[in-house]
Order: C-alpha cells, then structure tokens, then sequence
C-alpha cells in the first residue's frame, strides 16, 4: 500500500464495477471492502467480483438494497475513508458518505446518452471531473464502444485518486511510546544530589500516605529492592517461589541472589496475572513465597491468591511494576500489610517505590539504607506524583478509547475491566487474534513504520520455561503494547487505531 491512500470501500456489480475494482488492486490502492449490488437491467457482476474479493482477501458482501445493516457493516467494521460508488442507479444513503471522512463518490457514465456520451464524477451532486466519448458513428461496435467508455471511466477514477494523494501527503507522524525523558534541569538536579536526604524522607511520606502504607522505602533499582525483600523474608537454598509466567528480570534475580528457586505459573488468559488455580497446583512442601506480578498496570486477582497463601503459610510479594495508582477493590495496591514493588519511570533511570508492613519494616530498612533514591531523583518523582492521577486518568481515557474502537473486531483481543479492579494501563495490552491479517512481529514492524512506537510483550524465560506456560507463551507471541502516556493527543489515537485497522482488518 503506498504512503497516505485512502481506505475503499467499492460499491457496484456491473462490468464497470468489476473493471475499477481490479485496476485498484493492480495499483495498490486501499480496497477495504466490497459492497455488490444486483444489477436491474445488466448482467449481474456480483459473483465474479466476490471472487476477485475473496482472492484479494477484501471483506465483500452482496445486497439488493444498500440498507441500515450495510450501514452499520461500514460505519462499525470497515471504516473507509472514502466511499466509491460505480453503475449504481438506486439512491445511496447518505448515511455512507456521511460517514467516510472523504466522503461519497459517484461515478456516472453517459453512455447511451446523445446530449453527454462520456463519464462523470461527483460528489455531492457536483460534478468534479467530465469526460467526453466521441460520439460513435452507425459502423462501430457496441461492445467496443462500451469497453473505450469503461477505459475513460477508471482513467478518471485513477486521475482523481493520484490527485487526492499528493493533496493528503502530510509529514510522518512520530508517536513515542513513553513521554518525554527529564528536562535538563531536573537531570542535572539527578546529577548533582545523588546522595537520599531530606527529599527522599519526603517522598517516602507522601508515598505512604498515597498509597496508606505503613512503610515506603524509595530504591535506586528494582533488582535491589527484590532482592533486599528476599534477605528479609530470610529465603535461601532449598526454597522455592512461585513466580507468574509474566515476570520481570528484577524478580528473578533478586529470588535466585538468595539461592532460592523461582517455580513459574502460568498466567489467567484475560488479567495475564498468575492463576491462582495454577498456584494451587503449584504448591510443594518447598513453597516459602508467592510472587505475585500486576501485569502492565492489571490488577491480579488478590482475593483468592491470599486466600490460598494463607492457608498455606506462605509469604507474599506483590511485583506491581508500573501498576503505581491501580486499585483492587477500595484500596490502591500497596496498602498496609502487603509488601510491594514499584517502578517509576524517570527519564532514562527509574525509581523503585517498595511498600513493607510494621513488621518487616525495621529489617528492610536496615538492608536498604544505603541503596536508598538519591535526593535529585526523589524531587524529580515528587514533581511527578503531584500529576500522578492525572497522568493514570489520561491512560485510563486512551484505554478506553481504544477498546471501544477495537472491541467489535474479532481481530483483537483487548484487556478486561474486572468489577473487583481498577487497572492503570502501563501500556495498552493488545492482541492479535487468528482473524487478524497481520501478525504480532509484522504489526510492531508496521506500525513503526506508520510512525508509531509500540512494544512487544518481553518475557525473559527461556522457550523450555514457555512451552511449560501456554497462556503466557501465546501473549508473548500475540501481544503488543500500545502507548497510552500523555501527551498522546486523541488525533495521535486516531491514527494509531487507523493503523491497526489498515493491518489487521482491511
């Protein structure tokens, strides 16, 4: 498809129709879909475009009548650009033109016409492009006369596509994944007091009362603070931790710095959280810890998995990533007496933001006193918790934005709404389904192309460790992440979601 063409949608069933469809096909223009309408006094050309359709993989259908159900296959699957209506002689709804962004094209042939032999295009009832025939003499035959209009006619078609083009070539649009890093003076403030001080107590306070923790400690890494709450959790050699399928690298080291051995779960199809129907399964008389991850910014489902490690007298760490401001049930996640993990982003570093009850509290703090956020960085997350739930409320609108944009395509699989759980979208979890056209490598490779960064679900387990976890596997394979961070405009959506419906769909 070349750079800026619009999206299709061909209306007809003559010859013609048949003749402008294949041409579009041989150029390369944005066939989206197909629409045949019997003919009244001609030969119905339905069938054999369906069949050109079919090859060309463009979605088709055939109706006497261009009704509401049409209107809604259009409006709510397709979304064409631009609507092109050949040999059609009933009325069109204007509900199709309405509702194209470029609206509705006619093309009109005055064949057998003595005042006007030759082809027109309209739109709106103007005309915007005539072609005249020579008129045939009495010797010409009708057939060849016929087929010299339906030349003139795509000619004219071609002519005003190559038009549009140039008209809507504008610059490439780059849509980062992640906002912008730290300013200058901010970074040169991280430089400058890269000792913890009077801001790091500070933010650790306001942290506290954020999230109604008894304890916050502000970290310098993820991999330290895992492994810091690993040593106060006193686990070691012989021990084993049940970690979800989707974990990070910091979890894993920070288990086996100790000696102790992660045991991967496989993950719940829908949350992409540790199943807690797989943990039961899971457990060993060597069980010491759940690890339990809130998968980009999705609550688990923390009812039945501490239900279970109650009853089993196990210890338990919530790996919440970039899940800071999410909710389960009334609370945020981190409140007092679970024990949690964090990570806020900070231009190219990040913070690591680690909740612990009273009780463990006196012995994390004696282990993480020297890894402690240095005093620039924790003003820096300072400045950034003040617009926190603005920032989460912004991700939660683009996420339901797309949702309700991709949710009646079964191309798609996009991330639940539990009643129990309010997610902060660390990235848009999309996946592609067996009906999409594209698949997930193709779709990130696309979509950078289009001017849009995207991420893949990075899982860093060996394919030994995957085969073992097929729910976490198949998101790894399906799944990309779809920037969700301000200041993505609704524009900047728009054309993400023209995108995937370009690739998957049409």
């Amino acid at each position: 498809m070349s750079q800026g063409r619009p999206r299709i949608a061909l209306i007809g069933g003559t010859y013609r129709a048949l003749c402008v469809l294949e041409r579009l096909l041989e150029r390369g223009d944005h066939v989206v879909a197909f629409i045949g309408q019997e003919g009244e006094s001609e030969r119905d050309f339905c069938p054999e475009i369906l069949e050109v359709c079919d090859r060309a993989s463009v979605p088709a259908r055939s109706a006497r009548k261009l009704g509401e159900e049409i209107v809604r296959w259009l409006e709510d699957r397709i979304r064409p650009d631009l609507a092109i209506v050949v040999g059609v002689n009933t009325e069109v709804p204007l509900a199709i033109g309405g509702n194209s962004r470029l609206g509705l094209l006619e093309v009109v042939d005055f064949f057998q016409s003595d005042s006007c032999p030759g082809v027109v295009l309209q739109q709106r009832g103007q005309v915007i492009s005539c072609r005249e025939l020579e008129r045939p003499d009495e010797l010409d035959e009708v057939g060849d006369v016929y087929l010299r209009m339906v030349d003139e006619l795509v000619a004219a078609l071609e002519e005003y596509l190559d038009q549009l083009v140039v008209s809507r070539s504008v610059p490439e649009v780059a849509i980062p994944f992640s906002p912008t890093p730290l300013g200058s003076e901010a970074l040169a403030d991280v430089v400058a007091r890269p000792n913890s001080g009077s801001e790091t107590v500070e933010l650790e306070r306001e942290l506290a009362t954020y999230l109604d923790a008894d304890h916050v400690f502000a970290l310098s890494s993820s991999t330290q603070a895992f492994t810091l709450l690993a040593r106060s959790l006193e686990l070691g050699e012989g021990n084993e931790v049940l970690c979800p399928g989707i974990v990070s690298d910091s979890v894993l080291e920070g288990i086996r710095s100790t000696g102790a051995r992660p045991v991967f779960v496989d993950v719940e199809p829908g949350r992409l959280t540790i199943d807690p129907k797989r943990v039961e399964m899971a457990l060993s008389p060597r069980t010491r810890a759940i690890v339990i991850g809130h998968a980009f910014g999705q609550s688990a489902a923390l009812d039945q998995l501490y239900g279970i490690a109650e009853r089993a007298g196990l210890e338990v760490v919530e790996a919440a990533g970039a899940s800071l401001g999410a909710r389960f049930g009334e609370s945020r996640l981190g409140r007092s007496p679970c024990t949690c993990v964090f990570r806020m982003p900070l231009g190219a570093t990040h913070a690591a933001l680690v909740t612990v009850p009273h009780a463990l509290g006196p012995r994390f703090a004696e282990l993480a006193d020297e890894h402690r956020l240095g005093d620039g960085a924790a003003s820096a997350a300072r400045r950034l918790l003040e617009t926190w739930d603005d920032r989460v409320a912004m991700r939660r609108e683009n996420a339901s934005a797309y949702s309700a944009a991709l949710v009646r395509y079964d191309a798609f699989d996009i991330p639940p709404t539990p009643e129990d759980a309010l997610p902060v979208y660390a990235g848009y979890v999309l996946r592609l389904t067996r009906f999409s056209r594209t698949l997930a490598d193709d779709m990130y490779k696309l979509l950078s192309e289009s001017g849009v960064e995207t991420r893949r679900l990075s899982i860093p387990l060996s394919e030994r460790e995957l085969a073992r976890l097929p729910v976490a596997e198949a998101a790894a394979s399906s799944g990309l992440l779809l920037p969700v961070e301000m200041p993505l405009t609704e524009a900047q959506r728009d054309h993400i979601l023209d995108a995937l419906f370009s690739y998957a769909i049409g």
